[in-house]
């Protein structure tokens, strides 16, 4: 029996041996994809998540349309189903490196990022609650063995005294490549009531966004700045002392965009960034498989969404995230 017992646990040890031998042989597939650990690659995302709202009402925010008895039928059950594909898309784009920061938009509130991050071993997250009538706010994850967080605040975005919209996330942070990275959330206000005429609220934003780089120039002679955020409009090179890196890539026609309205894709989210870093830094969108569906109606392809009006879809977002790879200095 002894004998018996030692064969049939090395039998088990050389199958082992088998599947590993063979797990490695189809490495070179996978990493057509994914490509391997990088230490001199900073790893940045930034994603407007839609909606990612607790189904429990706030009474002290317009959400009850995202709970159980409002219009979405917002239920527990659809909330969890909505992290997990959240926290999946984000793996896979981390692929065998993971992201170091992750900027997001329309979170509601803390109990989302706990919820979040349990799905994200390894991350912390940064968030403050802002005045935003429908309470979403950005927030900013990071991973804390490669990542220290220094300092952060919000940033106050009231254009006049019936706006109420949500705050810049400002976050210094020092990175495992030895870059201290100043790095603004952006959510800028929506274009509801028409594009011209919510235009001067974007641009309010803008300078008061602009007012933050300049003091950040005034004290270092060449600050590493990463601005990142759903802009809600087209990319321009705006913002004085940054490079737009969405604005060359549109030029350029390099992607369609992250956002489909009506089959005209538009570049909302973008990334900011200073001369330094736009010297060793590459955008890319992430348009994954588990993220687009068939545009049946404009063609091609569109974000799955989470909702259609109230019409329940069970996608996660109608933004593709982007990516930014930055290269540690030589």
């Amino acid at each position: 029996m002894r004998w018996n017992a030692r064969y049939e646990c090395s039998a088990d040890v050389r199958r082992f041996r088998i599947i590993w031998l063979l797990w490695i042989v189809a490495l070179p597939l996978s990493a057509q994809t994914y490509e391997w650990p990088d230490d001199s690659i900073c790893s940045i995302a930034f994603w407007n998540v839609e909606n990612l709202f607790h189904p429990g009402q706030d009474s002290l925010n317009q959400d009850f349309e995202f709970t159980p008895d409002g219009s979405h039928r917002w239920t527990k059950s659809r909330y969890f189903r909505k992290l997990e594909k959240v926290s999946r898309a984000l793996t896979l784009i981390g692929g065998w490196q993971g992201l170091d920061i992750i900027g997001l938009s329309e979170v509601e509130n803390d109990s989302c990022l706990i919820h979040l991050t349990r799905r994200l071993p390894g991350y912390e997250y940064v968030h403050y609650d802002s005045p935003d009538r429908r309470g979403i706010d950005c927030a900013l994850l990071f991973r804390s063995n490669r990542i220290n967080v220094l300092h952060s605040h919000p940033i106050l975005i009231q254009p006049d005294s019936l706006t109420r919209t949500r705050d810049i996330l400002y976050v210094c942070a020092r990175t495992f490549t030895g870059d201290t990275l100043h790095l603004f959330v952006c959510h800028l206000p929506s274009q509801r009531g028409g594009q011209s005429a919510s235009e001067w609220k974007r641009q309010y934003a803008k300078q008061i966004l602009q007012t933050r780089i300049d003091s950040l120039y005034a004290v270092h002679p060449e600050p590493t700045i990463v601005v990142m955020g759903d802009m809600n409009c087209a990319p321009h090179d705006d913002l004085e002392r940054l490079t737009n890196l969405a604005a060359q890539k549109a030029t350029a026609k390099r992607w369609e965009g992250t956002h489909k309205f009506q089959g005209r894709w538009t570049m909302l989210d973008q990334f900011y960034v200073s001369d330094d870093i736009a010297r060793r830094a590459e955008m890319s969108v992430m348009d994954i498989d588990m993220l687009k569906e068939p545009d049946i109606r404009y063609l091609g392809y569109k974000p799955r969404r989470t909702y259609v009006g109230p019409r329940y879809c069970g996608g996660v977002s109608d933004h593709y995230p982007v990516l930014l790879r930055l290269k540690s200095k030589d």
